[in-house]
């Protein structure tokens, strides 16, 4: 048998099934466009009768078309292939003799009781028809109603369905806004510090708990999600208010970052003040930065060993900008520093030779900067003091009572506050006290250095924000009078 002739067997065996699978499609089509199932029960029994036999005979015809041919090709398979193996052939042509025989078997058995199995069908349908048409109609009844039912809740099921896709992704976006976007606001900048050895669950916490971050559970998911909860950096941060969850991730994250603290001493500040500040900025006991400024070593470079207890007046009142690490001692030597840099090792100045001239100095600068901040004004102030010593006058000077009482400042001297037992009571002792008040910026010294020569002797508040000097008592009088005329105005 030619390849031909093998191909227009397999041809007709498709065709054939799909003639048979096109039956199946176009009854099952029938049945479904009837409409009213009841009214074509009988016409469904003899369609399935006419398909048995539609069956039945495109068995018949297949067996007498292809069995010859398949026969013939069996013959011609031997031809082709006998040099091979004649028991192969032979084998092949008993199999396939064996297979024609079950089908005519098959035939000779079956087909009768199928059409048998198809005559009772219908003889006992016909008995059942009554009934199963009156069933039929019922269930169509309830499945039509059903089926309008359902077309209306497809139609909810739809909109269920797109609400639900929409309110997903609402609360997605809204789990994502959480995780990474979520962030809490507050004054200035915290910092924060992240202790070698501690877990990541535990920094989340903590950061929850100062309030860096709102839910510590969103923290750790945006973490996970970024893969980064294993690579947070112990150190100590700076952070500033509004980061959000992913922005904080980068911060703690980044070995590139170098937190610096703006850290400002304005003039005038003692040390118990710049230790209190400072102390609070970089989270230390503040004991320790009073008792940095004792150090002798500083004292010694100064010349004033012996002469002054700390570095009272000599630490420089300025805008610095420390690491968020930095320790008591740091900040004390770099404010020293400064100061030793700026007025001591300045030519400019003449101090560095002249330790008292420099304690003096400084001394009475820390008097006018606690006088006044009017830079205007220091000069003048400068030498009404000097006016006074060289007159042999008690200075006379409130600051320094201010900083002889033992509770600290007041916002009103009393009377008795001047009779306070103290070397620093210029209103008992004659001269300058011991050592600075304050630590005094460059313009109150240099206004001490370069003071204005008048014959003043007295001063006091205007009442507007700056003061009234006087050469004489009578005149001081009369300004004193002046002042206490604009407090009341007022």
């Amino acid at each position: 048998m030619s390849s031909y002739g093998l191909k227009e067997v397999m041809g007709k065996i498709g065709r054939l099934l799909k003639h048979i699978w096109n039956s199946v499609v176009m009854f099952f089509k029938e049945v479904w466009d009837s409409g009213v199932i009841q009214k074509y029960t009988q016409v469904f029994i003899l369609k399935v009768i006419e398909f048995s036999n539609a069956f039945l005979k495109g068995i018949r015809e297949f067996i007498n078309t292809y069995s010859p041919k398949v026969i013939d090709f069996s013959k011609g398979f031997v031809r082709e292939f006998r040099k091979v193996s004649k028991k192969f052939i032979l084998k092949v042509i008993e199999i396939s003799k064996a297979f024609l025989t079950g089908i005519h078997e098959f035939i000779k058995t079956y087909v009768p009781k199928v059409i048998e199995f198809s005559k009772v069908f219908v003889r006992e349908s016909g008995r059942y028809s009554k009934i199963f048409i009156l069933k039929v109609n019922g269930v169509l009844k309830g499945f039509v109603k059903t089926l309008r039912n359902f077309k209306f809740t497809l139609r909810n099921c739809f909109i269920i369905l797109a609400s639900a896709k929409v309110t997903g992704i609402l609360v997605l976006l809204f789990f994502s806004y959480k995780v990474n976007y979520q962030s809490v606001n507050w004054e200035g900048d915290k910092k924060f510090r992240i202790l070698p050895g501690k877990s990541f669950n535990e920094i989340a916490d903590d950061l929850e708990k100062e309030g860096v971050i709102a839910n510590s559970f969103y923290f750790k998911v945006a973490a996970k999600i970024q893969g980064k909860d294993d690579k947070i950096i112990s150190r100590t941060y700076i952070l500033k208010a509004s980061y959000n969850n992913l922005e904080l991730l980068n911060v703690l994250t980044d070995p590139t970052l170098n937190f610096t603290v703006k850290f400002t001493v304005v003039e005038g500040l003692r040390i118990k003040q710049i230790a209190k500040l400072s102390a609070s900025k970089f989270n230390f006991d503040e004991a320790l930065f009073i008792n940095e400024t004792k150090n002798d070593s500083l004292i010694n470079l100064l010349g004033l060993k012996g002469k002054v207890n700390d570095l009272e007046g000599f630490l420089f009142p300025d805008t610095y900008k420390f690491p968020i690490d930095i320790t008591p001692k740091e900040i004390v030597e770099l404010l020293f520093n400064e100061f030793y840099k700026k007025i001591i090792a300045s030519d400019k100045y003449g101090l560095k030779e002249d330790p008292t001239k420099l304690l003096e100095t400084v001394t009475l600068a820390s008097i006018v900067q606690g006088e006044t901040q009017l830079v205007s004004e220091m000069p003048t102030i400068a030498g009404v003091y000097l006016n006074r010593i060289t007159k042999r006058m008690r200075l006379e000077a409130d600051p320094t009572i201010q900083y002889a009482l033992p509770d600290g400042p007041k916002q009103r001297l009393l009377k008795s506050d001047l009779k306070i037992n103290s070397p620093y009571n210029t209103y008992l002792n004659y001269g300058l006290p011991p050592g600075p008040i304050n630590n005094p910026g460059l313009k109150a010294i240099e206004s001490v250095l370069n003071y204005e020569k008048h014959n003043y002797i007295f001063f006091v508040a205007t009442g507007k924000g700056g003061h009234k000097f006087t050469a004489t008592y009578k005149e001081h009088l009369e300004a004193v009078s002046e002042y206490r005329k604009n407090v009341k105005q007022k």
